[in-house]
């Protein structure tokens, strides 16, 4: 029995397809990383953190019609032409922005470039797993995607230390060039999987529940109609709310912190890079032994008790070291401990439901959650600065999500044990 298949549970003739979903998922999650510091960096220093509200709110709208256009895509299109198209597509807007930056940076170039990163991830992530889906039957599916999804977290560590550790040395045009051949290679790394499964890919697709407008639909009525539902939504409200509340926070305290572009840039690189090595440690090490020694409950609750000792301290101390800390916890919990215990919380619920559901959530509700709170944002700036209101005086707005969030991740884990002792 080879080590692989002791450690990770591959077999020798599934090695060279996990390995090659693996790649292709760490190129798109580390291009995406390569680009998120330049696009933050670029747009506070150009446009300002004032202005991040208004972005945040036009990409929770401009989000949503592309989502769905892509969804009628995969429907009516054979998988590889779509992987080709959005290559083509990416490969060609990398180089566009590297030549433009190259030449001069103005503000409606880097509000341009903040929205085009936001589709990019999107789209990419969206076919990665489609893609994968279609070439990977149900049960290996479960023994493998663990494996392949920890590409992303590799390829995040990656592409946010690249960026963090050379962007003053080379500059972000000749990173975008380097995105733009690293897009390149999705399209020999989706050819060679194709090979390495020998199978064909199917000519008519499946519908996809989580893309789909209508099962958006179903599953928004299933959700209000379903308390335990009902509870996760709520639960996933609240986080988008306090988790774009925080980021802005950050932002525009770093923000005021460097005057420097090359330097802002390089802070959130090695920044992103720190965050993706401590989510990391805390999934190994924390993530199952809390599961394991307490369940899902103590899982939720955990992130929301965090950012609201957090939020406190930074409403006491708004310096920039706490905004850091306060935003370094939700990215390591969020996508560690808080991300596994949400997804236990689904492993009770009905298959259908589950997929009408998850439609609703992931296509509505998490994109709404998102333009709401940049409502409040701008809401503050416009009337409460004015009296005086402060950027850590967000707080209270946090403050008050954080309080529902917590309630409702104890009811719902509360439940989840029961469910979970009734079932079993």
């Amino acid at each position: 029995m080879t080590l692989a298949r002791k450690l990770l549970g591959v077999s020798p003739d599934e090695q060279r397809k996990v390995f090659l979903l693996f790649s292709y998922f760490f190129v798109v999650i580390a291009t995406f990383w390569i680009q998120k510091p330049i696009r933050t960096s670029k747009f506070l220093t150009a446009v300002g953190p004032e202005y991040l509200p208004f972005v945040k709110l036009g990409t929770a709208l401009l989000i949503l019609p592309i989502v769905l256009f892509y969804a009628s895509a995969v429907r009516r299109y054979r998988r590889e032409s779509i992987v080709a198209g959005c290559v083509a597509v990416f490969t060609v807007s990398s180089l566009a922005f590297a030549y433009a930056f190259s030449a001069g940076s103005g503000a409606w170039l880097n509000i341009a470039y903040f929205f085009y990163v936001d589709i990019y991830i999107t789209v990419m992530v969206a076919l990665f797993w489609s893609f994968a889906n279609d070439l990977t039957p149900l049960l290996q599916a479960r023994r493998i995607h663990g494996v392949v999804g920890a590409g992303g977290i590799l390829g995040g560590l990656t592409g946010s230390a690249l960026t963090g550790w050379s962007v003053q040395m080379i500059g972000p045009a000749q990173l975008l060039l380097i995105c733009a051949v690293m897009v390149l290679g999705v399209a020999l790394l989706a050819r060679s999987t194709m090979r390495a499964c020998r199978l064909p890919m199917p000519n008519i697709h499946r519908d996809e529940p989580a893309l789909s407008f209508r099962a958006a639909l179903d599953g928004a009525r299933m959700t209000l109609k379903t308390p335990y539902l009902l509870a996760i939504a709520v639960m996933i409200g609240c986080y988008e709310m306090v988790s774009n509340i925080v980021d802005y926070q950050f932002n525009t305290t770093v923000a005021a912190a460097f005057s420097r572009e090359g330097s802002l840039t390089a802070f959130l690189g090695k920044l992103n890079s720190i965050i993706m090595v401590a989510s990391l440690a805390v999934q190994l090490i924390l993530t199952t032994w809390v599961l394991r020694r307490f369940g899902p409950k103590t899982g939720l609750l955990l992130l929301p008790i965090i950012l609201g000792l957090g939020s406190l301290l930074f409403l006491t101390f708004p310096l920039v070291a706490v905004a850091t800390l306060l935003f370094s916890s939700d990215g390591s919990l969020h996508y560690s401990v808080n991300q596994t215990s949400k997804e236990v919380l689904y492993t009770t619920v009905d298959q259908e439901m589950l997929y009408q559901a998850k439609a609703f959530i992931d296509m509505f509700l998490f994109r709404a959650s998102k333009g709401v709170s940049a409502l409040l944002i701008l809401a503050s700036n416009l009337w409460l600065v004015p009296m005086g209101w402060s950027i850590q005086h967000l707080g209270f707005i946090s403050l008050f999500f954080i309080v529902i969030w917590i309630l409702t991740a104890y009811t719902i884990g509360t439940w989840s044990s029961a469910r979970s002792r009734a079932s079993g």
